[in-house]
């Protein structure tokens, strides 16, 4: 039986991240790219004086080489003392360059390994500006601007220093909030050793000093209850950190899982990449995914009962699946009052990722990303009995290394919250309307799937509770449209009746 999910939406983002072909989840293999955007009074200067050490340079190498050469050519002496001025210009055109490339780089990459600074910060960093995190000491938060004022109201600058001597100052107005939160999250996960100075959840600034794309007024701490909403909360979930490790009792022996870093975080749950410390010590290297839900100590003490006997019901039933497009259940377990299932670790980017890095996808994409994600709920749809996904969304479909769409999660861990506290923990754009009235059916994950298609043909958000047309925004053929419309009916009656009806139409496309 699936158990019903339910309302509140979770803030929740998941960390991203993009290599120029492939990009993956922050924790991954794969580098993320972050843009450092300060300090081009530098650049704008060389720029302006480039009519000197550029054209000039450039017209004066010329004309010595010219009169060298006429002095060659006629076999005469005297050729060799246009030499010197000729390898000046050529070493200040090198130099000009060289400078314009160091002032103009603007990338922070981020790795699981290292930070790779940008070139202006060369001498600052003792000519290292691959560092690697294990040898990041502090992120020092500075309340004063170049002028020497101080302003509490937010920090000016973050300096990292290193275990060298090494200290590095970013200038936050530099970074973007979105970029700023993700090279935070980068320091938590893959430098637990750092300390921040001050304290993270004591900080309070303006956050339209902080990139060009934040307009808003709020506090830093508020920016993270954005993204990190339960960490400094007044809730009694705190998401575990890196480096703790976390024992419990299998079916068969007692086992462990290592905190490796933290995917994403929302009211009650959270999402870790975890591995386990018998393979470590053995050498191999695995990673694995652990989702994590704590109920509310105010819910009612019969629902949590039921709660906890459906999830664990339901997730014996999807520990069974056997599909390559499926990221397994591996185990579920109970741990110091909190929930956990642990899944297969499938590497790639998700849809919502994906599509807000590379915007809006073709058509041809968008069917070859339906069909195969339809039969991947073919399957599911066909077990004894029929299990209901609950939760399709962009957040949910990975693109994996070789290419082909997976399923990364199911709605059990949402379903668990939701049947404890009586609300709806889920996406409300990707959700059917008998879904919000807790009456879930197998149509109700072709709505999810249309919606989500919806999603990767516009790049937007799907409304509600609403048929989706997507030809009034993008032009697409009226039978896509209409499948799509199809798909979302808020009617169940008039909806797409299953999911092979379903298939049997995107192959007719």
């Amino acid at each position: 039986m699936p158990i019903q999910p339910n309302t509140e939406k979770p803030t929740t983002e998941k960390i991203r991240s993009a290599s120029a072909s492939d990009p993956l989840l922050l924790l991954s293999a794969e580098p993320v790219i972050l843009r450092y955007r300060a300090g081009f009074a530098g650049l704008a200067m060389l720029l302006a004086l480039s009519p000197i050490w550029l054209c000039w340079s450039v017209f004066a190498a010329f004309t010595f080489a010219f009169e060298a050469w006429g002095k060659l050519s006629t076999g005469g002496a005297g050729a060799e003392i246009f030499m010197a001025p000729i390898l000046f210009y050529l070493l200040l055109i090198s130099l000009g360059a060289l400078a314009v490339k160091v002032c103009a780089d603007t990338k922070l990459i981020v790795s699981k390994e290292v930070l790779r600074l940008p070139w202006q910060f060369l001498f600052d960093s003792k000519f290292c500006i691959s560092r690697p995190w294990s040898t990041l000491v502090e992120v020092d938060f500075v309340f004063k601007d170049r002028s020497g004022i101080a302003d509490r109201s937010h920090p000016q600058r973050m300096f990292l220093r290193y275990s060298d001597g090494a200290g590095i100052g970013l200038a936050l107005n530099g970074l973007s909030r979105e970029d700023l939160k993700e090279f935070i999250l980068s320091v938590q996960a893959y430098a637990a050793q750092a300390k921040f100075k001050p304290s993270l959840n004591s900080l309070d600034l303006n956050l339209s000093a902080i990139g060009p794309r934040q307009s808003i007024h709020s506090s830093f701490t508020q920016m993270w209850e954005d993204e990190l909403e339960s960490r400094f909360g007044s809730t009694i979930f705190v998401p575990l950190e890196p480096g703790q490790v976390i024992d419990y009792q299998s079916s068969d022996a007692s086992r462990s899982l290592k905190i490796e870093g933290q995917l994403s975080f929302g009211g009650l749950s959270a999402v870790y990449l975890v591995s386990k410390p018998e393979e470590a010590n053995l050498g191999q290297i695995k990673l694995y995914v652990l989702k994590e839900a704590v109920l509310p100590l105010g819910s009612d003490d019969t629902l949590k009962a039921k709660a906890l006997e459906m999830f664990a019901r339901e997730s014996m039933l999807l520990s069974s699946l056997s599909h390559d497009r499926i990221a397994k259940v591996l185990d579920y377990f109970v741990s110091a009052g909190r929930n956990y299932i642990l899944l297969e670790h499938i590497e790639g980017v998700d849809l919502r990722c994906f599509v807000s890095e590379r915007g809006a996808q073709p058509a041809a994409v968008v069917v070859r990303w339906l069909l195969e994600a339809a039969k991947i709920l073919q399957y599911l749809h066909s077990q004894n009995p029929p299990l209901i996904h609950r939760d399709v969304t962009p957040d949910n479909l990975v693109l994996a290394r070789d290419g082909g769409l997976s399923l990364i999660d199911f709605g059990a861990a949402n379903a668990l919250l939701g049947t404890a506290t009586g609300t709806l923990v889920g996406k409300q754009s990707y959700i059917a309307p008998e879904q919000f009235r807790g009456k879930a059916g197998l149509s109700s994950d072709i709505y999810s799937l249309g919606a989500t298609a919806y999603f990767a043909l516009t790049g937007l958000e799907p409304e509600p509770l609403t048929q989706l047309h997507v030809a009034p925004l993008v032009p697409i053929a009226a039978s896509l449209d209409k499948l799509i419309a199809d798909c979302t009916c808020q009617s169940v009656s008039e909806r797409i009746k299953s999911i092979d009806e379903l298939i049997e139409r995107v192959q007719q496309l």
